[in-house]
């Protein structure tokens, strides 16, 4: 058994940064595409319809394998018509299944509680929005 790999999540903005588990059994295509990303800075935003999960968009362009899921706190996914990685850190109002590839270790789960509430609070709920900068790296 090989040791895991992780994805470390970090919004300088927001003071906060949390580890995600990569699924490299589950979902080897979009994780390999994710890499090529790397590193990637980039911005977060707030779904609006579909529950509590916050998106960044990337030019990922996925035509390989998924792994299509149930959404669930600290769910990671390609989202492939939108190019975006979202992370879903709360209730879930969406049953569309989610091309997961990785997932946020459970010690770093209210952290993406946290990075969550801020976004929407600065991205869709103040009248006056605020862009929130996400940068992902190889973790160390």
């Amino acid at each position: 058994m090989s040791k895991p790999e992780f994805l470390e999540f970090s919004a300088p903005g927001a003071g906060l940064s949390f580890k995600v588990e990569l699924l490299t059994q589950d979902n080897p295509d979009v994780i390999a595409q994710v890499m090529k990303q790397l590193p990637l800075r980039s911005v977060l935003g707030h779904v609006v319809v579909s529950g509590e999960a916050i998106w960044t968009p990337t030019r990922i362009v996925h035509l390989g394998r998924s792994n299509m899921v149930q959404r669930s706190p600290g769910a990671v996914y390609l989202y492939a018509p939108g190019q975006s990685i979202c992370m879903t850190y709360g209730r879930i109002t969406e049953s569309a299944k989610v091309n997961k590839f990785g997932q946020v270790r459970e010690a770093d789960l209210d952290t993406l509680r946290k990075l969550g509430e801020f976004v929407w609070q600065n991205t869709v709920a103040l009248p006056r929005r605020s862009i929130v900068e996400i940068n992902v790296r190889r973790a160390a």
